[in-house]
């Protein structure tokens, strides 16, 4: 007799295939040529000798700077391409020229850099052969590019920027007198001395400056500036007073008390 086979046996229905989405195949074949391309067009482009940087000009009102010796300055970082020019490099060896306070490199398709350039605007000179500018920032350039008439500032390092900024309002101070501030000094201890277009040397000493320069401000408006021609220093270093300085021969014929 025939075994009876138990149980049922289920039959799978044949797998269909999936169709290709063609369209979204070429897009991301498409995406991915465009990438290869971008990639390898981007390194081409940054490729030294392609796009070569090939000429530097030079934009900015330059009255000390010289624009040819800016040029020479900077040319030796002027390599590779248009794109990858090493723009911090350039700025910096043009801004250790001395005249020279700042640069802007910008580029101009396809080939050129162009330099914007401020120069320093000197306010005084500073100790032996430096100036400095509004800022109070020292620099030191060619003697022979100096200009004149620049009142003179004495102090010791470091202390430039206060001494401008002391020479700005002090000037704005005495304006009203009709005095004119040619050197402004201050020693190691602090002590200020300023003289004056006419010969006039004034002490201010270490202490309470702005409290003796107003009493001077006062004094010399009060009466003592008749006696102009006549003085040739005044110390401030009093609490209460000041002493002068006669030149030679021409003492007031007075009690000594203005």
């Amino acid at each position: 007799m025939a075994r009876i086979k138990r149980g049922a046996t289920i039959k799978q229905p044949p797998k269909q295939a999936t169709p290709r989405d063609w369209k979204q195949s070429l897009k991301q074949a498409l995406t991915l040529l465009l990438l290869v391309v971008v990639i390898s067009g981007g390194a081409y482009l940054h490729e030294a000798n392609t796009l070569p940087v090939k000429h530097v000009t030079v934009e900015g009102e330059m009255r000390f700077a010289d624009r040819d010796r800016l040029v020479a300055a900077v040319s030796p970082y002027v390599r590779g391409s248009f794109f990858n020019v090493d723009v911090a490099s350039i700025r910096q060896a043009g801004e250790e020229l001395p005249w020279v306070k700042q640069i802007q490199v910008r580029r101009v398709w396809p080939d050129t850099l162009h330099l914007v350039v401020e120069e320093h605007k000197a306010v005084a000179r500073w100790n032996e052969h430096s100036l400095v500018n509004a800022m109070g920032g020292v620099f030191t350039p060619a003697a022979e590019t100096i200009p004149t008439g620049l009142v003179q500032m004495n102090g010791p390092d470091g202390t430039s920027e206060l001494m401008a900024r002391r020479l700005v309002d002090i000037q704005k101070q005495v304006n009203e007198l009709g005095l004119r501030v040619t050197t402004i000094s201050m020693d190691k201890r602090r002590a200020w001395q300023i003289d004056f277009k006419d010969g006039l040397h004034l002490k201010l000493g270490r202490a309470e400056g702005d409290i003796r320069l107003q009493r001077f401000i006062d004094l010399y408006r009060g009466g003592l500036n008749s006696f102009r021609e006549q003085i040739e220093a005044i110390d401030m270093r009093y609490t209460n007073g000041l002493a002068v300085v006669w030149k030679d021969g021409q003492q007031p014929d007075f009690n000594g008390t203005v």
